[in-house]
C-alpha cells in the first residue's frame, strides 16, 4: 500500500455467497464501504478523525459495473483511492479483481460530510489532505441518479435495529439487499446484472416504515425508489441493468 491507494485481498467466505457460489451484491457493497473506511482511517480522515471535528462521512451516490461477481473460496482483491473533493462532494474510486488479477468490478462514488448535530451537509475543508489521484475507472463523469416516478408497490417493511450502522441510520448496503430480494418475484437474477446506479437521498432510522416502489424504466432492467413513509421523503433511488 502507498498513501494514495489501498489494496485489500481476501478469500471470499461462504456466508457472503448464495446457492450459485457468487457473492451477493450487498456483500460487495460492504467490501467497498470497508475499503473506503480503512483507507480514510489510515490517512487521518476516517470515522474517529471526523468525529473529533463533530461530523461524519455519508455515501451519496454510487455507480458500479460488473463483469462477474466474485466466487466462493476464491481470492478477491479490491483497490480504492480518493479523487479529491469539490465544495460539498468528495469522490472515491474502486477496482476489484479476481484471483487471476483480472478486473471484474469497478465503481465510482460520491460522498458528503454531515454535521453530527444538525445532520446537514457541510463544506469539506480544503485543508483536508485526501491524497487524491487524478484517475477514474470510467471514461465519463458519473451523473447522480434522479428518482423516477413511482408506479407500483413491490414491498413494504419496518426498519429493525440490525439495519443500522455506526452513524445510527440504515446502512447503504441494506437498500441494495432489500431491493434485490424484492425483485426476485419479477424474475430478477443478480448474475445478469451489469450495471448498478444508486443515489442515497435521505437518512432512514429504526422504526421507520419504508415502501419500495417500481418505476417505469425505459431501458432494459429495473428502476426502484424507496419511500420513507414515516418521514414523507424519498430515501433512495436505484437503477439496475
Amino acid at each position: 500500500m502507498n498513501n494514495s491507494s489501498l489494496l485489500i485481498s481476501n478469500t471470499v467466505p461462504a456466508y457472503e455467497t448464495g446457492p450459485d457460489d457468487r457473492m451477493h451484491c450487498h456483500w460487495f457493497m460492504h467490501h467497498l464501504q470497508e475499503a473506503a473506511t480503512a483507507h480514510a482511517d489510515s490517512l487521518g480522515f476516517g470515522i474517529e478523525d471526523m468525529a473529533k471535528l463533530g461530523c461524519f462521512w455519508v455515501l451519496t451516490s454510487m455507480r458500479i459495473e460488473i463483469a462477474e461477481l466474485p466466487l466462493r473460496e476464491k481470492k478477491f482483491s479490491l483497490t480504492t483511492w480518493s479523487r479529491g473533493a469539490k465544495k460539498l462532494r468528495a469522490f472515491r474510486e474502486f477496482s476489484g479483481c479476481d484471483e487471476n488479477e483480472r478486473e471484474i468490478i469497478r465503481a465510482s462514488s460520491e460522498w458528503m460530510v454531515l454535521d453530527a448535530e444538525t445532520r446537514r451537509p457541510i463544506a469539506i475543508d480544503p485543508k483536508l489532505n485526501l491524497h487524491a489521484q487524478d484517475r477514474c475507472v470510467f471514461p465519463d463523469a458519473m451523473k447522480r441518479l434522479r428518482p423516477g416516478t413511482p408506479e407500483k408497490e413491490i414491498r413494504s417493511l419496518n426498519v429493525g435495529y440490525s439495519s443500522l450502522d455506526a452513524n445510527g441510520h440504515v446502512n447503504n448496503t441494506e437498500y441494495l439487499r432489500w431491493s434485490f430480494d424484492s425483485l426476485r418475484q419479477k424474475g430478477f437474477d443478480q448474475n445478469k446484472v451489469k450495471s448498478i446506479r444508486i443515489a442515497f437521498l435521505s437518512e432512514v432510522f429504526e422504526g421507520n416504515s419504508v415502501k419500495l416502489m417500481n418505476c417505469d424504466c425505459e431501458d432494459d432492467g429495473f428502476e426502484l425508489i424507496g419511500l420513507n413513509e414515516s418521514e414523507g421523503k424519498a430515501a433512495f433511488a436505484l437503477k439496475i441493468e
